[in-house]
């Protein structure tokens, strides 16, 4: 395999490191390296269906970035059989707050907008960079358990996880002491069965393949978005009927309730989800099922939304997707808020938003899980008119 020197100028969207081969002009995505860091590369065969961009590997650091450190996890190494989870805890975590404010901004500009359509601030930290992890899902074959490894994609054995918090941890220890476990050897055509874990669960309800109720993976975070989204509803000064696309369990649904809007429908796929909203028994909230990436779903949704003035959706990394008659049905929307942990579908649906004169009056990024290359989003958007109440008005 060909080998070269040069020197790490910016990350790609997925985190890795970029080079340029001068040799042939060719980029190259390197795993565990860090803008400043040179060296010497070697190409690996993975397929990648691009001329202008391949593979490559750090075989010598020659000299390390200036905001390159010791990762405090005895797993993170570039061996193939290594934990990549948490692959940016090579850096300090001031610059991975940069790279991750620059991965959003990169995302909005590739779809069209400039910078005078939007303005980003300072991602908002996370007040632990260890320990604030509430829920993580493993693998294991009954011999090992691990997270998958992007460098071989075979389990990466651990022995601990310092980004969980300590409920977390204690259950992941409790787990590896079950090993060797023959019930949770995986079948013929399995590679591994799953195991989730959250700091709501006891020890004995460990069980392979059993999916636990979706929650966002770090609670000061999460507390720290949801008296954002209080805050922005308070300053609307007339809200009207509100429609929550993608509600989950209710994340966000309890602080909606608790604002001045006259009602509330919650939409979400998961059964049991709008079970436990139902349990919930939020005031003011209609939860009803609904599959959001049906491609006539918009027709189906008419009525209960075609009079909403505020949404709210916070979808999965697919984003909102189905655009086709959105805005048919949503004929009185005057104000989106929205959570987005993709940037790439986010600067999507932001411009699909944008074209149909709505104007992007907040962005706010914050950082859910330090070092990866994730960052959570939140955005108001807005129509010019977006401060008038269009509900009537009984002077009687």
């Amino acid at each position: 395999m060909m080998k070269f020197t040069g020197t790490i100028t910016h990350l790609s969207q997925k985190g890795f490191g970029v080079v340029k081969n001068i040799q042939n002009n060719i980029s190259y995505f390197v795993y565990g390296t860090w803008p400043g860091d040179s060296g010497q590369f070697e190409v690996i065969d993975k397929p990648l269906n691009n001329k202008k961009f391949a593979y490559a590997k750090l075989l010598h650091l020659m000299q390390p970035s200036v905001h390159r450190q010791t990762p405090e996890c005895p797993h993170l190494s570039l061996e193939s059989n290594a934990c990549t989870g948490c692959s940016w805890m090579i850096a300090d975590y001031t610059s991975q707050l940069e790279q991750k404010r620059n991965r959003f901004v990169y995302a909005m500009k590739r779809i069209g907008f400039d910078s005078t359509q939007f303005t980003t601030g300072p991602v908002h930290p996370a007040p632990q960079i260890y320990g604030y992890r509430n829920r993580c899902q493993v693998k294991t074959d009954g011999q090992q358990l691990g997270f998958v490894s992007e460098n071989s994609y075979k389990i990466a054995p651990i022995k601990d996880c310092i980004v969980l918090n300590d409920s977390c941890r204690k259950l992941l220890k409790t787990a590896i002491q079950q090993l060797p476990n023959p019930k949770w050897k995986a079948g013929a055509a399995q590679d591994w069965n799953f195991i989730e874990l959250d700091d709501e669960m006891q020890a004995n309800e460990i069980a392979i393949n059993q999916k636990r109720p979706f929650k966002q993976g770090n609670t000061s975070q999460n507390t720290w978005m949801q008296a954002w989204l209080k805050e922005k509803l308070t300053n609307i000064p007339c809200t009207g009927k509100v429609v929550e696309l993608f509600c989950g369990s209710g994340n966000f649904t309890q602080i909606i309730a608790e604002s001045n809007c006259t009602s509330i429908i919650a939409f979400e796929s998961d059964d049991n989800s709008i079970q436990q909203i139902k349990i919930k028994n939020f005031d003011k909230v209609i939860p009803l099922k609904c599959d959001l990436f049906d491609p006539l779903v918009w027709e189906k949704l008419q009525q209960p939304v075609n009079d909403a003035k505020i949404l709210i959706l916070d979808p999965p990394r697919a984003g909102l997707k189905k655009h086709k008659g959105f805005f048919d049905r949503f004929k009185a929307l005057r104000t989106i808020i929205y959570f987005s942990c993709n940037p790439e579908t986010f600067a999507r649906d932001a411009w699909f938003f944008s074209q149909n004169n709505f104007s992007i009056t907040e962005i706010q990024l914050i950082d859910l899980f330090p070092h990866t290359q994730h960052i959570e989003i939140s955005a108001v958007f807005n129509r010019p008119d977006a401060t008038a109440c269009l509900s009537s008005v009984d002077i009687s």
